[in-house]
């Protein structure tokens, strides 16, 4: 009649005390993951899919590791490995201390797969409240963990819920918040005829033992199924027991619960839909040539130029020649410019794009080819650059600077644009949230010489409105 509860790490004197307040526990070993060999040592009494709750603990024991010698791996212990990679079976409850590093990106350990882990900095202290989660928050677990603020012995991991993993119906709260905003501990919810807590993520404790035991008091409120030797006269309050009007007022939160599941999962569809049609508004910032397919740097590069209503010729599918020619024709009304689109991880782009677009430019109508240019044209040139793509788009520097300034000046002249994805992407982003229009946006990508777009400030009477 008492919920199956599995301690992972801890020590046999923290069981004991968990023990002694009445819960009936037992005690396992979770290791870290050692990536070298692939392997995630484990060891319990029975499968994990045969508990009701988890309680995992990150740091380990020194004698723990002498204790528990006859470890699996778990990521070849199919029963166990798919109780922590999905609820869909057991445990019901997870709940995770991080105090050490798990070897792991993400929670899988503590049973929550689609939380990643990411390294706090030294000496985390301050920590901020969130407000009480809404229709599907539980206000005495937020207020179990808040409790804990004053219990924090040190924050290893910041708790970052990935979108892409996490599906409903999962309900996600951030609880303790660092300064910075990041997630130091929270909880998450579902609902089956009530809301129920499934997972409690929190950073190292000065006492964990008796965490679990506050923890395993909040849960018997409000998860009582899982403990009928703690509410022996609950049955008083299931469903055949509900008044009349109590069952109204259920089938009305039932069938609004329905609704909402619904519109959020028209949302998520749509959310991803629109994220894969703007995909290449982001891989405008980390595109390579080396890439393949809709990811190619030129690729994302024709798109962003066709979405501000540019006309854009692919040369490679014009030309019949085997000869490598630039990579478009990018027209716009009397506007014609040879472009070219490259890419590198360097701090700034080599002067040879350079001299190879204006070698191109100015020898253009020496071409004995299959090519023949648009009559009545002033040929101009673009060079668009993706360069020191793994540094932050913020921290990049500007097209051709310090030493290389000199090749600025001979763009202006030779009737040639610089443009940095950086500031093709802002362009885009402007035009996107309406702050610019693709008429202006296509005459700021009709400049020589470096390109950058600077959003206007309000004037005053703006301002007042």
């Amino acid at each position: 009649m008492s919920p199956r509860i599995i301690l992972l790490n801890f020590t046999k004197k923290e069981s004991d005390i968990i023990a002694k307040a009445g819960y009936s526990v037992e005690r396992g070993f979770m290791g870290v993951f050692r990536s070298g060999i692939k392997d995630l040592p484990f060891q319990t009494p029975h499968p994990l899919y045969e508990y009701d709750i988890l309680f995992y603990k990150s740091q380990i024991a020194e004698e723990l590791e002498k204790e528990f010698v006859h470890t699996h791996d778990l990521l070849r212990e199919t029963g166990s490995y798919q109780a922590l990679a999905s609820f869909a079976t057991p445990p019901r409850v997870r709940i995770s201390f991080i105090g050490e590093s798990t070897g792991m990106k993400t929670l899988l350990q503590g049973g929550v797969f689609f939380i990643d882990l990411q390294q706090a900095e030294a000496n985390v202290s301050s920590f901020v409240e969130t407000p009480k989660g809404g229709t599907f928050g539980i206000e005495k677990v937020h207020n179990m963990i808040a409790n804990f603020k004053g219990q924090i012995a040190h924050v290893e991991k910041f708790f970052v819920v990935s979108q892409e993993k996490v599906h409903y119906p999962f309900n996600l709260f951030p609880v303790l918040l660092s300064r910075s905003g990041f997630q130091v501990a929270g909880y998450g919810t579902s609902y089956d005829r009530d809301t129920l807590p499934r997972y409690i993520a929190l950073p190292e404790l000065k006492n964990t033992a008796q965490a679990v035991i506050e923890i395993l008091a909040c849960l018997e409120t409000t998860l009582p199924r899982l403990f009928p030797d703690k509410a022996k006269r609950q049955w008083l309050y299931a469903d055949g027991f509900l008044l009349p009007e109590e069952r109204r007022v259920q089938s009305e939160i039932e069938a609004m619960i329905a609704e909402t599941k619904a519109f959020i999962e028209v949302k998520k569809k749509e959310r991803q839909r629109l994220a894969d049609e703007n995909s290449f508004v982001r891989n405008l910032l980390v595109a390579t040539e080396n890439q393949t397919g809709d990811d190619r740097l030129s690729t994302v590069v024709r798109k962003a130029l066709e979405f501000l209503d540019f006309n854009v010729t692919d040369i490679d599918e014009k030309t019949k020649s085997a000869i490598k020619k630039e990579d478009f024709w990018v027209e716009d009304g009397t506007f014609f410019a040879i472009t070219e689109v490259t890419g590198t991880i360097s701090k700034n782009p080599k002067v040879k794009e350079y001299n190879d677009i204006l070698g191109r430019v100015t020898t253009i109508y020496k071409r004995k080819t299959d090519l023949k240019l648009p009559d009545g044209v002033t040929v101009s040139g673009l060079l668009v650059l993706n360069y020191d793509i793994e540094t932050h788009p913020a921290k990049r520097p500007r097209v051709y600077t310090g030493e290389l300034e000199h090749i600025v000046e001979s763009a202006v002249e030779q009737g040639i644009g610089l443009l940095s994805t950086v500031e093709l992407h802002r362009i885009v982003m402007a035009v996107k949230e309406g702050s610019l229009t693709k008429d202006a946006a296509r005459a700021t990508i009709r400049k020589a010489g470096r390109i950058e777009y600077h959003a206007r400030r309000p004037t005053s009477e703006q301002e007042a409105t």
